[in-house]
């Protein structure tokens, strides 16, 4: 693997993790903030302190359920009452796009044995087939929409931090909400517009 630099359009912040300090004002539409929004933050990923705002396929619920205590970390964001459950809603959704492609998973293996078959026979293709496998295209579409990243999310992302977790790098939408929070910081955060990343 060789190191590489990574060029960001909007420049990011890199802010030192024991004493970083939100603005006062929501990151999603600049509201002002009446609720705070506390993310846990591990060397291999992030989990929201709730159930509710848990990411499901993050590489913190998969790889390490039970995290050190000196590796994790909480990152405070104040927000509006508007965007305080930014998951709200979503899980059952969720639930059932899951359980539906589980279930067509099993249809689309038989679909093709069939296919298969029929095509090894020089036979016509059934047109059920062809349904159940259309089905299951719409529901992965459906599915990604589901897990996509919230409001918060979007509005601030976690670029990357130090392996000592002592500085982190954030990234945010807004480029009003971005001033803001480097003067809520200003003796401990500074503008970086390129990192090195190492190849994979």
């Amino acid at each position: 693997m060789s190191p590489r630099k990574v060029y960001f359009e909007h420049p990011l912040i890199k802010v030192d993790f024991q004493k970083v300090r939100f603005p006062k004002t929501c990151p999603v539409c600049g509201a002002p903030a009446t609720r705070v929004l506390r993310m846990k933050i591990t060397k291999t990923g992030k989990q929201y302190l709730r159930r509710s705002w848990q990411y499901a396929y993050s590489p913190y619920m998969r790889f390490k359920q039970r995290p050190d205590i000196s590796d994790v970390k909480v990152l405070t964001i104040q927000v509006c009452d508007d965007h305080a459950n930014p998951d709200d809603g979503t899980e059952r959704y969720q639930t059932l796009c899951i359980i539906v492609d589980g279930l067509l998973i099993a249809f689309v293996i038989f679909s093709l044995l069939i296919v298969g078959d029929r095509l090894a026979r020089a036979r016509p293709i059934d047109f059920w087939p062809a349904l159940y496998i259309g089905l299951f295209g719409v529901a992965i579409l459906l599915t990604v929409m589901a897990f996509r990243p919230n409001a918060i999310e979007k509005a601030v992302t976690i670029i990357g931090f130090d392996p000592g977790m002592q500085n982190i790098l954030l990234s945010f939408k807004r480029s009003d909400y971005r001033e803001q929070f480097i003067d809520a910081n200003q003796m401990t955060s500074e503008l970086v517009s390129w990192i090195v990343r190492a190849d994979d």
